[in-house]
C-alpha cells in the first residue's frame, strides 16, 4: 500500500511512530535497516526487532509477529483502517500526498509489488455506512445452514433486502470503506448466473473480501487462505479462523495479487471451488509468488484429486465441507508450487 511505501522510504518517520506508541529503548541499526526496542517499559530492551524496509516485526520474548500496523492495533486498540488513519494523522499526511512518486529503497523492490501510478482501488466510489442500515438485523437461515453463524453475519453486516428478496453482503475497500452491496437470491430455483446480483455495484476485482477484517491475524499467523467467495471468508471465521480472504471469483486480478503479495507473509494457500482444473489453479497461484533477496513466500493450492472430501462435480468450496474436513484439506491436500 502507498503508506507502507512512503514509510519504507522515510525510516525516521517509522521511528517517530514507535516513540508516539511509547515504546522504549529504541535503537537503530542502519546497516541492517532495523530497529530494536522493548516490548514494555522495563523489559528486555532488544526483545522486538522491526525491519524498516518491510515494517514487519518479531518479538523474541513472546514469539508474536506482525507489522507496524498490527503493533498500532494492539497498542491503541484500533481496527486496521483506524491504524492507517492513525499513522497518516501523526505524520500530517493527506491522501493525495501518498500518490506522488517516491524514491524507493533496494532498487525499487516495492515497485515490483506496487506500480508507481495512481492506483484504481483508491479512486473507487465509497458510501457512508448509513446506506446499509435499512438491511441490517435481518439474519438468515440460508447462510446459517451453510456454516455462517449469526455472530459472524452480524460482524460482516449481512442483512436482507425486502424489495429484491436477497441477502445483502456489503463490499469493502481494502482500507475498510463501504463500496458496494451484493445480493444473494434466496430462491432455490434461481438460475446459477442470477444467484448473485449487485444491489450497489462496484469493481470487486479491486477489493479483497475480508482484508480489513482479518489483516491483523493474517500478519500474526503468517498465513492467508484465499477462497473464491465471500461466504468462504465468513465460513472460516465461523470455524474460528481469521486468516481468510476472497477474490470474489476464480481469477486473481493484478490489484488483488499486488495486495496479497504485499502482505509479505510466509504462506499463501488458494482454496478455490471444486471443478477448476489443476492447470488453471496453478496459473492463479503463480500470480502470488515472490522470490527475491528481500522476501520469499510459499504458495500452495487445495487440490483433492481423488475427490476424497470434495465431491466430483459439486463445485463446493473447501470451507463448505465444515471445520474438520476443511482442516483435513488444508493439512493433507495442499500442493505447493516449487
Amino acid at each position: 500500500m502507498k503508506l507502507t511505501e512512503y514509510l519504507s522510504g522515510h525510516h525516521d518517520y517509522t521511528i517517530d511512530i514507535l516513540n508516539e506508541l511509547d515504546f522504549t529503548d529504541i535503537s537503530r541499526n542502519k546497516q541492517k535497516q532495523q530497529v530494536r526496542f522493548a516490548r514494555e517499559d522495563g523489559r528486555n530492551p532488544s526483545s522486538v526487532v522491526l525491519d524498516l524496509s518491510t515494517l514487519a516485526f518479531k518479538c523474541f520474548s513472546d514469539n508474536s509477529k506482525g507489522n507496524l500496523y498490527t503493533l498500532i492495533m494492539k497498542k491503541k486498540g484500533l481496527s486496521f483502517p483506524a491504524s492507517l488513519n492513525y499513522v497518516a494523522d501523526k505524520l500530517g499526511l493527506e491522501k493525495s500526498e501518498l500518490n506522488v512518486k517516491i524514491n524507493l529503497p533496494f532498487g525499487g523492490f516495492y515497485k515490483q509489488l506496487i506500480k508507481d501510478i495512481e492506483e484504481p482501488e483508491y479512486s473507487m466510489r465509497t458510501y457512508d455506512e448509513s446506506v446499509i442500515e435499512p438491511y441490517l438485523n435481518k439474519y438468515n437461515m440460508m447462510f446459517f445452514n451453510d456454516g455462517i453463524d449469526f455472530d459472524v453475519q452480524r460482524e460482516f453486516k449481512i442483512g436482507f433486502d425486502l424489495e429484491t428478496c436477497r441477502i445483502t453482503v456489503p463490499t469493502w475497500t481494502l482500507d475498510g470503506k463501504l463500496c458496494g452491496i451484493m445480493g444473494r437470491s434466496i430462491n432455490s430455483q434461481c438460475e446459477h448466473e442470477f444467484r448473485w446480483l449487485p444491489i450497489i455495484p462496484c469493481s470487486r476485482s479491486l477489493t479483497l473480501y475480508g482484508y480489513h477484517k482479518n489483516y491483523e491475524t493474517i500478519q500474526e499467523k503468517g498465513l492467508c487462505v484465499i477462497a473464491e467467495s465471500e461466504k468462504g471468508v465468513m465460513q472460516m471465521r465461523s470455524f474460528g479462523s481469521k486468516v481468510g480472504l476472497a477474490t470474489c471469483g476464480n481469477n486473481i486480478s493484478d490489484i488483488q495479487a499486488k495486495y496479497i503479495k504485499g502482505l509479505m507473509i510466509p504462506k499463501v494457500i488458494l482454496a478455490y471451488d471444486e471443478g477448476l482444473s489443476e492447470e488453471d489453479i496453478r496459473v492463479q497461484a503463480k500470480k502470488l509468488m515472490v522470490n527475491n533477496s528481500i522476501y520469499k513466500n510459499s504458495v500452495g493450492y487445495v487440490y483433492d484429486s481423488e475427490n476424497e472430501i470434495l465431491p466430483k462435480g459439486s463445485k463446493a468450496s473447501p470451507s463448505d465441507m465444515g471445520k474438520e474436513k476443511f482442516a483435513y484439506l488444508i493439512k493433507n491436500k495442499v500442493r505447493w508450487l516449487k
